[in-house]
């Protein structure tokens, strides 16, 4: 490509562009030249006529990749949304897209998937797309352990026990959960292609940053598991469009480090008990405390994903509530607390209402105003002083609306 004309580059990527962007594909670059010529140039010359253009991946599964990086950023939710509706352009299925969802509850959490469902809806609404919501699941979750084991081993390779280790003597509970409910529940559903499954897991991870082990687990897992080496290249290179070069080339080191070694077997002995609570237990304390922090009813919360994928409502209840926020280290009112910090510390587009359903959840348990205001007002040293003040902001604009409703 270096000898060719700048002309040529554009032109490929425009032509790209057409495919993924459909009618009015270069509305948005026409704006954008108002304003910087140069900056839509390139734009279309790097993105899609260098990268997007490449031979190594189809189109559908490289939108894919894109969503799952924009899904990791957090803010980006116009990119999010055209790249959706690109991916259904390209010839994608709508429900490759809910399903990436799922895996998206287990590598970046429930806030960026809830996100998500809104944008997909309105791109579903906008194309007037006849779509069948993903059929719930059905059976009492006891065996999502074993589950849970099958798909580590299908998702993973290399010293996974070293991976667990690390942590599980601490909290030995979390090892657990990760692989009952990440890897058992999120992780183990059919309705995605196993080859974009493994790229959507390396995609999110290498664009959140600061996930290297477990993105060194899940590159010798796909390399293991059927995805070659040419593809995964590929999907890094892209990682350097979508999340900057500086993620890209971290990514590009830990996988150069997993292509030297080959493909490994996986390492790991974590016990599965033999009896689990049933998912109709979990569900039912999670709408019990659900209606105690938030006010809200647990059937209410299930329901409201039923046009899309109803099972994710069901995990917001009976995973979050039911198996996390239920556990009895901490009361609910520090519970609730450090939940509105972590959401303020993460300061994303994705985090805002969450931020404001626990700044709620903070009241309704015994949290003053004062206690609330100190914790945000604690993160300045941490996440600095623009996402701290975003934060009070959004506490004084729920405080306002409570004593309003008073």
């Amino acid at each position: 490509m270096a000898s060719e004309s700048r002309g040529d580059r554009f032109s490929r990527g425009l032509e790209i562009l057409r495919q993924i962007g459909g009618e009015n594909f270069d509305g948005p670059i026409n704006a954008l030249a108002e304003t910087s010529a140069d900056l839509s140039r390139f734009t279309v010359e790097y993105p899609y006529g260098d990268v997007l253009s490449r031979p190594g991946l189809d189109l559908p599964l490289r939108q894919l990749c894109t969503i799952s990086m924009l899904l990791a950023d957090g803010s980006a939710q116009p990119q999010l949304k055209f790249h959706i509706a690109g991916f259904l352009n390209a010839g994608g299925e709508p429900n490759a897209i809910v399903e990436l969802l799922f895996v998206s509850v287990a590598i970046l959490g429930f806030p960026a998937t809830v996100n998500a469902v809104g944008i997909v809806r309105s791109v579903f609404a906008e194309r007037e797309l006849s779509f069948q919501p993903i059929e719930p699941k059905t059976g009492d979750g006891v065996g999502r352990g074993w589950t849970g084991q099958d798909m580590l081993d299908r998702l993973v390779s290399g010293d996974a026990q070293d991976y667990f280790d690390r942590f599980a003597g601490t909290a030995p509970d979390l090892a657990q959960l990760s692989i009952d409910f990440a890897f058992g529940e999120a992780l183990a559903r059919e309705g995605l292609d196993h080859q974009a499954k493994l790229l959507a897991i390396i995609a999110m991870l290498a664009a959140s940053g600061n996930r290297n082990d477990a993105l060194r687990l899940h590159l010798a897992g796909a390399f293991a598991n059927g995805v070659i080496r040419e593809e995964i290249i590929e999907l890094l290179i892209q990682l350097s469009v979508y999340r900057g070069f500086p993620s890209a080339l971290n990514a590009f080191s830990i996988a150069q480090n997993v292509f030297a070694l080959g493909v490994l077997p996986l390492k790991v002995d974590i016990p599965t008990p033999v009896d689990t609570e049933s998912r109709s237990d979990r569900l039912e304390r999670g709408k019990v405390l659900l209606a105690k922090t938030s006010a809200s009813s647990g059937d209410a919360v299930v329901r409201s994903f039923d046009d899309i994928a109803p099972d994710l409502g069901r995990m917001i209840v009976e995973h979050s509530y039911g198996e996390v926020f239920s556990r009895k280290g901490i009361d609910l009112k520090t519970r609730e607390l450090t939940a509105c910090a972590a959401l303020a510390a993460i300061g994303s587009a994705t985090t805002e209402t969450p931020l404001r359903v626990h700044i709620n959840a903070a009241l309704n348990v015994g949290a003053s105003h004062e206690e609330i205001v100190e914790t945000l007002i604690n993160l300045i040293a941490y996440s600095g002083y623009p996402a701290t003040q975003q934060a009070i902001r959004i506490a004084a604009e729920e405080f306002a609306k409570r004593d309003q409703s008073a």
